[in-house]
């Protein structure tokens, strides 16, 4: 698979991986990292969703990430 061929999420692990961590994966690898991706993603906006608002203090998302991460 190549970049034409890869779905957009894929292509996004793509360029993470190589713009900011400096590291190449093979297409196989870079789905299934885009598919992790998401599903962490997912979690991460549930659990802030239910305890956050738009107002609060940023830290209060560290704070719900580290609470989350003990459960």
């Amino acid at each position: 698979m190549d970049e034409k061929t890869m779905d957009e999420k894929t292509k996004t692990a793509a360029g993470i991986a190589a713009g900011l961590q400096g590291m190449t994966y093979d297409d196989k690898r870079l789905a299934e990292l885009a598919a992790e991706v998401e599903i962490l993603n997912d979690a991460v906006r549930k659990a802030a969703a239910q305890r956050l608002t738009f107002d609060d203090d940023p830290a209060a998302f560290a704070s719900v990430m580290a609470k989350e991460a003990r459960s």
